[in-house]
């Protein structure tokens, strides 16, 4: 990627980068010095004689909110599948999202009964670390075939940690998705916006302008808590920002972004913005998405990566039919986009190869899938084809009785979809796994242990600055140098220089 096309990459989507990172922070990488537990028993263990006993799996998985009324009756049919297949039940134990790592720390310091869980990827290389989940190489190998089937080796090995897997992937989408903006059809329409002449963010100027200067009590540009993160643009972050691969094809040269040009002329830009009065005045605390904004008819458009089934799922959750108007057509695929989440086996579990043929059977056993995501037939969900489905009469997503974020399943690809999703995404899905461009550093994790005092205190600069000057609050001609200046005694050269070491010992290891 030349010059020119970074910086418009950059200009483009840097607007998206303030919000919760979905990013993870670890995946293979041979500067890891943490320990780990390996597993309580080897996977030599024959299928018949592994599965001779009765066994309960205990399954910790994170609640958005209440926790669902039919949960013990899923439960039940998940065991009775997998009581017939390998003489296995299993135990869901619900943790609110809000005291989860808390509860999790709980479970794992002390010998509590916990087989399986779901890990958030931030979360990742410190369990490791702290032995609180074992390598699953053997168990793969032995009882783990539809798993390894299922996601391809460049993106299960970026859960390498010191040259071994501990975690399985979520199946998903593993690329950036594709830069851009979603704008509200209505508005489209009523203003005759040609969408077609939208190629860069400068197109967006004269929108923007239309829409403020008729639209008072609705901003141009809706910014808050769910503004799409980093990953989205020009450079792989490298698990966070202070170190970042530009161009994700470079010569593995780790560069300070924030000293950069074209972060400073990002900057500029969503500063001429702000004071057009494109943004919401709260852009820079709003702890509200820009989905939730045009919901509440408070905005226009807000910026995304976007993935297939986005399109549907945004405009569900808008409540508004939705126009998607690409501003960069590469999508990239980094370790961060890669380890979202994973299923990871407890060191606490006595039974870890029971354990792997139970996450085998959630990427591969349908039934078990549309369980775990949908519930109960007929009465938490009906078919509506052969593979697409709707609430019951009378019952709509606030009062079903059962719900789980399919995004932390294993492998919702093999489960129905809802009637409103795009029939095709899990296909789109697969194209775009397989034809993003890599990042060179894919697989490549940084380890922050060394620098972990460093790390503290840049975060404490980064939230002081970062997402107003990244929201146009600040003048960047006022802010940036002093945001340079405090990054600079905080310890980010020292961060790069101990991310460039890690980076390079990776490389010679993978032959990069």
């Amino acid at each position: 990627m030349n010059k020119k096309a970074r910086l418009a990459t950059l200009t483009l989507a840097a607007v998206m980068l303030t919000g919760v990172a979905a990013g993870c922070s670890s995946s293979k990488n041979e500067g890891n010095k943490g320990t780990s537990s390996e597993p309580a028993s080897s996977a030599s263990a024959s299928p018949a004689s592994a599965t001779k006993d009765p066994y309960e799996i205990a399954i910790a998985v994170p609640v958005f909110g209440a926790v669902p009324k039919d949960l013990p009756a899923v439960q039940e049919e998940i065991s009775k599948i997998a009581q017939a297949k390998m003489n296995t039940t299993v135990k869901i134990i619900p943790v609110s999202i809000g005291a989860w790592g808390q509860q999790m720390n709980l479970m794992t310091s002390g010998r509590e009964k916990l087989d399986l869980f779901f890990e958030f990827g931030q979360g990742y290389s410190a369990d490791v670390a702290a032995g609180k989940i074992i390598p699953l190489d053997d168990l793969l190998n032995q009882y783990g075939e539809g798993i390894k089937n299922q996601i391809a080796p460049e993106y299960l090995n970026s859960a390498k940690i010191n040259g071994k897997i501990y975690g399985a992937p979520v199946y998903k989408d593993y690329t950036t998705g594709v830069p851009g903006v979603l704008m509200r059809k209505d508005l489209v329409d009523k203003y005759q916006i040609d969408v077609a002449s939208i190629k860069t963010i400068d197109d967006l100027d004269q929108v923007y302008e239309t829409i403020k200067k008729n639209e008072p009590t609705i901003v141009p540009l809706g910014a808050g808590l769910t503004l799409p993160s980093d990953k989205y643009v020009w450079y792989d972050k490298l698990g966070d920002r202070y170190g970042v691969l530009p161009g994700y094809d470079n010569d593995l040269k780790v560069v300070n972004l924030f000293e950069t040009k074209e972060y400073e002329d990002y900057l500029n830009k969503m500063h001429s913005w702000a004071k057009a009065g494109y943004f919401n005045k709260d852009a820079a605390t709003s702890q509200v998405g820009g989905f939730e904004l045009l919901k509440a008819d408070k905005a226009f458009s807000y910026f995304i990566g976007l993935k297939p089934g986005n399109l549907e799922s945004e405009t569900r959750a808008a409540g508004k039919e939705l126009v998607f108007v690409p501003l960069m057509s590469d999508i990239y695929a980094t370790t961060s986009d890669t380890l979202g989440g994973l299923w990871t086996i407890s060191s606490n579990s006595s039974n870890p190869e029971r354990v792997m043929m139970f996450m085998n059977l959630m990427y591969t056993d349908k039934d078990i899938a549309n369980l775990f995501i949908f519930g109960i037939e007929g009465k938490d969900y009906v078919k509506v084809t052969d593979t697409s489905i709707d609430y019951p009469e009378g019952v709509d997503s606030k009062t079903v009785g059962y719900s789980f974020q399919s995004w932390m399943y294993a492998n919702p690809s093999i489960a129905y979809l809802m009637k409103s999703d795009h029939q095709e995404m899990w296909k789109l899905t697969a194209e775009a796994n397989q034809n993003a461009i890599k990042s060179k550093a894919l697989g490549f994790a940084f380890n922050s242990e060394p620098v972990k005092n460093e790390i503290t205190a840049l975060k404490n600069v980064t939230d002081q600055y970062v997402k107003g000057l990244e929201t146009g609050t600040f003048d960047p001609a006022d802010k940036l140098p002093e945001f340079r200046a405090k990054l600079k005694a905080a310890g980010i050269d020292k961060v790069i220089a101990e991310k460039q070491k890690q980076l390079d010992a990776w490389a010679a290891a993978n032959q990069k």
